[in-house]
């Protein structure tokens, strides 16, 4: 997958596009669906395939800090996903007021019609565009019948009775239900960040922990401890993570600390990417440190008991 960040090197392509519109966030079953409509029929007919996001996302610049959300995947995560699907470009524009300003009329002469003369455009059904959100698919579908391009709405994605969306999955966050939101992802939930210095308490108790550094924007299940699957240097490694505050010892900060089994090594500034699969229980505040170090050895024993049953494979 080519990625391309600028409305020059769009340009240049000169290609037949099919372009897939959304925001993307969790890349989850209902985005899996869209993309591979756009994907198949880019094939049939000759096309290439892309994908159209902006950075920084929309709500960054539209919303007061106290409104914004949480986003499921942190932009990296996201390349990653689509590129796994098989879409061909991707394209991440800039975005600022004045996009947010467009109507949808304008946006789809100047960004669908004239810079990517586009052949076909997929969208969600739920998908908006344009001032405020104003433009919605069938309005689209008028635009595109006045502009010569084809136009595919994708229905709702249903799982165990329910639509898929990034706003159910982060339900399942609330709630700390991995599997469940893994059943509307089409994988586990992951953190992915950087190995970054701690205050080396969990080495003091006997289980070392890499504490890892994460984007303020990427969400967060409850709080707690979870079983995991570490995956480093493309081998995954079995493990149990804490998330949280770390009340015990009267934190304030939010951190993510994985301890790793059976490992050896230095992988401080190392990139971590976490798996996570079930929750073991939920933050508490402890009396002690010993008696936080002995809840710590009954986690890892349940950690350990969790990623032996074969329904924990990676989906």
């Amino acid at each position: 997958m080519q990625i391309i960040n600028s409305i020059i090197d769009i340009k240049k392509l000169n290609v037949p596009l099919a372009i897939a519109l959304g925001n993307f966030d969790g890349v989850h079953k209902g985005h899996q669906a869209l993309l591979h409509k756009c994907i198949t029929e880019s094939k049939q007919k000759g096309w290439y395939s892309a994908v159209l996001i902006w950075q920084p996302y929309p709500a960054q610049i539209l919303q007061s800090p106290q409104q914004q959300l949480k986003y499921l995947n942190t932009l990296e995560q996201k390349y990653e996903l689509i590129k796994s699907v098989g879409i061909q470009y991707l394209f991440c524009l800039p975005f600022c007021r004045k996009i947010a300003s467009m109507s949808p009329q304008a946006f789809v002469q100047e960004y669908l019609v004239d810079l990517c003369k586009v052949k076909k455009v997929f969208v969600g059904f739920n998908y908006s565009f344009g001032h405020e959100g104003s433009g919605k698919p069938e309005l689209l579908k008028e635009l595109a019948v006045q502009n010569g391009f084809m136009l595919s709405i994708t229905e709702p994605v249903i799982v165990e009775g329910q639509i898929v969306s990034s706003t159910l999955i982060r339900q399942r966050y609330k709630e700390g239900d991995m599997l469940g939101a893994a059943k509307l992802l089409g994988y586990y939930p992951a953190i992915a960040g950087n190995v970054v210095p701690g205050e080396h308490r969990g080495r003091e108790m006997g289980y070392p922990t890499a504490n890892i550094e994460i984007s303020s924007l990427q969400a967060l299940p409850s709080f707690g401890v979870y079983a995991a699957f570490t995956e480093y240097k493309n081998q995954l490694v079995s493990s149990v993570v804490n998330i949280g505050n770390k009340p015990t010892f009267n934190s304030k900060n939010v951190t993510v600390e994985v301890h790793l089994f059976n490992f050896k090594g230095n992988i401080y500034e190392e990139n971590l990417k976490i798996f996570l699969l079930k929750k073991i229980r939920s933050e508490q505040k402890f009396k002690s440190k010993a008696d936080l170090q002995a809840q710590i050895g009954v986690d890892v024993l349940a950690a350990q008991k969790i990623l032996m049953e074969d329904n924990f494979k990676l989906v």
